[in-house]
């Protein structure tokens, strides 16, 4: 029997919505979930999720979270827990039987959406086991991002700039593709982008000049690393290849002395970009973009 839990303090509002789905009904569901969160205290979010289509994506409201879930009842699990004292929101998704194949006929795959606001400074703690994720983070105010994803491929866009200096930001992507776009929108001192097989494709450029030093740490264990570069930086970059079995693509705007590799500008610019490669067995592509 599955079960759904909806726990709130203080009586705070819910609005719950569940629709049989007409075509596969008994099996599938929808169920869609509302808070109002506080502008006093960081939103923090803790969102662990099994497997599924997952989108992120800033919402229409300053302060609304919105949550919208479709699947099928008989091989899930759902959790919702919105603490407003605390501002914090928990949610868990889990699959009952990973290898059950009821569903596999009817193609279906269990979508996950949740929109966040736009006005309230945001924690977000992400685990997925296995999935497909879009993730667009633009224009909010995100403080700490933690994203952890072991299986499928992965879109992380920050389409316009963060509102707030992102404190950490930390991504392990263990199987799979992993892409991130215009990530120097994203206001961060200190990045980490871990992978360990497949492809890892980085965008370092911004909307706007970036007037911080910023580090990246980028690292693939076996698969193929490409990182974009912004033509206007003052950049300063090492590479940590495995013997011979890396491939290195490096652009001609570049000068190597020592172990590091210099932009023309990094000596005269106030604000630099330092990043550490680690591509492992596999290929190394470095680009400029404007």
């Amino acid at each position: 029997m599955n079960k759904i839990r909806v726990m709130t303090k203080l009586g705070i509002g819910i609005l719950l919505v569940f629709v049989p789905v007409s075509a596969l009904a008994g099996k599938l569901v929808r169920k869609n979930y509302n808070f109002t969160a506080s502008t006093k205290k960081p939103l923090r979010l803790r969102l662990e999720i099994d497997a599924g289509q997952i989108e992120i994506r800033p919402g229409r409201d300053d302060r609304d979270v919105s949550l919208e879930f479709r699947f099928d009842e008989r091989r899930h699990d759902l959790s919702v827990d919105f603490d407003e004292d605390e501002n914090y929101l928990k949610v868990y998704f889990d699959i009952d039987d990973w290898f059950k194949d009821d569903d596999d006929e009817d193609g279906y795959s269990p979508r996950v959406t949740l929109e966040l606001p736009t006005d309230v400074q945001i924690d977000m703690n992400c685990k997925i086991k296995a999935g497909e994720c879009d993730v667009e983070l633009g224009g909010l105010y995100l403080s700490e991002l933690n994203l952890r994803i072991l299986a499928g491929g992965t879109r992380l866009m920050f389409s316009s700039p963060n509102r707030d200096k992102l404190k950490e930001l930390d991504i392990d992507a263990k199987f799979g593709e992993l892409r991130i776009e215009k990530l120097g929108n994203a206001n961060f001192e200190y990045a980490r982008i871990n992978g360990t097989i497949g492809s890892i494709s980085v965008d370092l450029s911004a909307d706007r000049a970036v007037k911080m030093d910023r580090e990246v740490d980028i690292s693939l264990n076996i698969g193929e690393t490409r990182i974009y570069l912004p033509e206007d930086e003052a950049v300063r970059f090492s590479v940590s290849k495995f013997l011979f079995f890396s491939s290195l693509d490096i652009p001609t705007e570049f000068y190597n002395r020592g172990k590091y590799y210099y932009s023309d500008n990094y000596e005269d610019s106030s604000h630099k970009l330092e990043l550490a490669i680690s591509p492992g067995l596999g290929t190394l592509d470095i680009r400029m973009r404007d």
